[in-house]
């Protein structure tokens, strides 16, 4: 039965990728830079919200959504279903690994968002990054981070926060920190999360083969920036906030 799920899902999955991929390029003909960005949040939160539905994964969200934009979101990070949970329920721009865009069809498929690629091995481009974040959020559209660098299992804490994002984040624009959990249907199986060391592949498709996983995500209170508070500083206060939250959720 896991098996016939799992090749379900692929079959689906794969189906509205490519069924998006066509009206999503030729939606970017005429536009400018910023209408780029603009229309890949519109396109990344309706692939999210048809792929949640086909993986059978459903985000119950804690709290308010803000209706704002140009925000930055920090999150806790489990894997890769954490992207569902939040494109669901905001328009927002990625900044995931350049790695990714190497990747057969889910890579072409991640560069339709019009995302910002992030390549790890070099930290002296760190700086050009914390520009693009800036002008990414004061035009208008919001950004998605887990500062924690990797993903863990959800359940011991989280790892301290690389604070290089927050370099961007003007007093002005709004700070969204959230938390989320994973439950797996059944309660037995294998963790969604993907924290170790299993491939990509081996573990999409157990979680692929699962009944459904239910994803908890609180939304706490926007935060801002001090004048003159450092990013280290601010990337502390921000993960001590976030991780008062989770020690209340935490299994």
């Amino acid at each position: 039965m896991k098996i016939l799920r799992c090749t379900v899902k692929i079959i689906l999955l794969i189906l509205w990728g490519l069924l998006l991929m066509l009206p999503a390029v030729l939606s970017y003909i005429g536009l400018s830079r910023w209408q780029r960005v603009r229309r890949g949040a519109f396109w990344a939160q309706f692939w999210a919200r048809g792929a949640a539905k086909i993986a059978g994964v459903k985000t119950v969200v804690h709290g308010e959504i803000p209706q704002g934009t140009g925000a930055l979101l920090v999150s806790n990070h489990l894997g890769y279903l954490d992207i569902l949970a939040h494109a669901c329920n905001f328009r927002i721009r990625f900044t995931p690994n350049n790695g990714i865009k190497h990747w057969p069809f889910i890579g072409q498929l991640v560069a339709l968002s019009v995302p910002v690629w992030i390549d790890r091995k070099h930290p002296r481009k760190a700086a050009g990054y914390a520009e693009v974040f800036q002008q990414t959020m004061d035009n208008g559209v919001s950004l998605l981070v887990y500062p924690e660098g990797t993903s863990t299992d959800g359940k011991h804490g989280m790892l301290p926060f690389k604070s290089t994002v927050f370099a961007a984040v003007h007093p002005g624009t709004p700070i969204v920190p959230m938390v989320l959990f994973y439950h797996e249907t059944p309660a037995n199986s294998a963790p969604a999360a993907w924290f170790d060391d299993t491939g990509f592949a081996a573990h999409a498709i157990g979680v692929l083969g699962l009944k459904k996983v239910v994803i908890d995500l609180y939304i706490m209170p926007e935060m801002y920036a001090k004048e003159g508070e450092e990013r280290k500083v601010l990337a502390r206060r921000v993960r001590e906030a976030m991780l008062e939250e989770y020690n209340k959720y935490a299994q």
